[in-house]
């Protein structure tokens, strides 16, 4: 919906356009990360992703990113330690504090995580035109842009 004059977006439809992309984003994630033979949940994922685009972080940095309590995050990076994805720093600012680094196996191992849930979706991207696949390329362009945004 747009006004009479077709050029500005009325709340609503900004509304239910959020909603769906929530859904459909959440939906798409879900299904592509289902990754036969893996043994990490989605958290532990984004926990090495999120390391990887942001540099060290406090546990309880993560957690709250993640949302879930602190014990539950210690316990992931303690889990992440032992394979030796991530490793903890004193952090330079507080002595008191530690850093949770990700470790150059564990960005091998998400870049293999990942390789692994684009080998789940190349199947269905292959039935697409090549028209579609412009249009999910640009969309995938415009979620980065949006998420930059948030």
């Amino acid at each position: 919906m747009t006004d009479e004059a077709g050029a500005t977006p009325i709340p609503g439809e900004l509304d239910g356009l959020a909603l769906e992309l929530i859904r459909s984003a959440a939906r798409f994630t879900r299904l592509a990360g289902r990754v036969p033979g893996v043994a990490y949940s989605a958290v532990a994922w984004r926990v090495l992703s999120d390391l990887e685009a942001d540099g060290p972080a406090r546990v309880s940095a993560l957690a709250e990113q993640q949302r879930v309590a602190q014990p539950t995050m210690t316990a992931l990076v303690q889990r992440l330690e032992g394979e030796g994805w991530v490793v903890r720093e004193p952090d330079p600012d507080d002595g008191r504090a530690t850093l949770v680094r990700a470790t150059p196996t564990g960005l091998e191992a998400l870049g293999g995580y990942r390789r692994a849930a684009a080998g789940r979706i190349r199947p269905s991207l292959a039935g697409l035109s090549a028209d579609e696949r412009e249009t999910l390329a640009r969309a995938a362009r415009l979620m980065q842009r949006l998420g930059d945004g948030i």
